[in-house]
């Protein structure tokens, strides 16, 4: 899964922009939109991922019928009220102390313990996740796993990729 999240970018540089994401990743990977519904429309997404403080309204609620839905959460309270709206996946975090949330509060583990013991929805973890760390995300009980720095600021970021999918693919969980 690709998810196209840029909150400097508009207008033509950012529909440019996810035009070459979802043909890149057209018969290869999800394709999701970050929180811009009528982005996600016309590159013909397969989701729409939304902030934790995005509250679905009636229009949003229709989106199920041709999108995957998702929601950042950071805490169980969170979980259960986006389980309840109907979200096909969580990303729960920040689990560990992360360069795209420098200051921000971690959770550790225990909060995708915590989630997958009571409620029965995908969870991904994500924050400061990176080939040392990211089975012990899966082992809490995450679905997978989101990485953004151990990627994106690697030296080599397809051979950062490659190691991470080794490890995770290699593992029992």
């Amino acid at each position: 899964m690709v998810q196209f999240r840029d909150k400097d970018m508009e207008g033509s540089e950012k529909l440019k922009m996810a035009i070459t994401l979802r043909d890149l990743t057209k018969d290869k990977a999800m394709f999701m939109v970050n929180g811009d519904v009528d982005l996600a429309k016309e590159v013909a997404a397969d989701g729409i991922h939304f902030p934790e403080d995005h509250n679905l309204d009636s229009n949003c609620q229709n989106l199920k019928n041709n999108f995957i839905i998702g929601r950042s959460v950071h805490s169980f309270e969170a979980a259960v009220e986006a389980a309840s709206e109907g979200m096909d996946y969580l990303t729960v975090g920040t689990i560990f102390p992360s360069h795209s949330h420098p200051n921000g509060e971690t959770s550790g583990t225990e909060i995708i313990k915590e989630i997958s013991n009571k409620l029965s929805i995908p969870l991904i973890g994500i924050g400061g996740i990176e080939e040392e760390n990211c089975l012990q995300v899966m082992e809490a009980g995450a679905a997978g796993v989101a990485v953004i720095g151990a990627i994106s600021e690697a030296v080599s970021p397809k051979l950062a990729a490659h190691d991470i999918f080794t490890v995770l693919k290699s593992s029992k969980v």
